[in-house]
């Protein structure tokens, strides 16, 4: 069953880049969904504000194990406004919108009580990221 409906989001992500609706794309492998989040904002040089209360999980009520918890076939994906109807056509079901790209360079995230847990500079994000890398 899993099998089959990662299958089916594969094929609709397809679609969805064809038709070049989609801005930016990463797998929630290692790390999970807030290291793409992060590297989504480095790579961009742009931030993002994030509400864990809109990502579709069951029976996590802890925020460290939604940031954490590595998804197979989970991915994040970032589009323009002006796109946003013609992706959700294409995608039809299985998405969440759970934040936002913004210009200010901030990594904001709201946890599951709706505080923010993380508000920090990507660029002070990717300096501690690249730090593990380094070892």
């Amino acid at each position: 069953m899993y099998k089959r409906q990662a299958i089916e989001r594969y094929k609709k992500l397809h679609a969805a880049i064809k038709q070049d609706l989609i801005s930016s794309c990463h797998d929630c492998s290692d790390g999970g969904l807030g290291v793409a989040l992060a590297e989504t904002a480095f790579s961009g040089g742009l931030g993002m504000e994030i509400d864990l209360r809109k990502v579709p999980v069951e029976g996590l009520e802890r925020n460290d194990k939604i940031l954490f918890s590595e998804t197979p076939s989970r991915f994040v994906v970032t589009i323009s406004p002006e796109n946003k109807e013609k992706f959700e056509n294409v995608i039809k079901t299985d998405f969440s919108c759970i934040g936002r790209v913004t210009k200010n360079p901030e990594f904001i995230v709201k946890g599951i009580n709706g505080k923010i847990i993380i508000n920090s500079n990507i660029e002070e994000l990717k300096k501690a990221w690249k730090q593990t890398l380094a070892r």
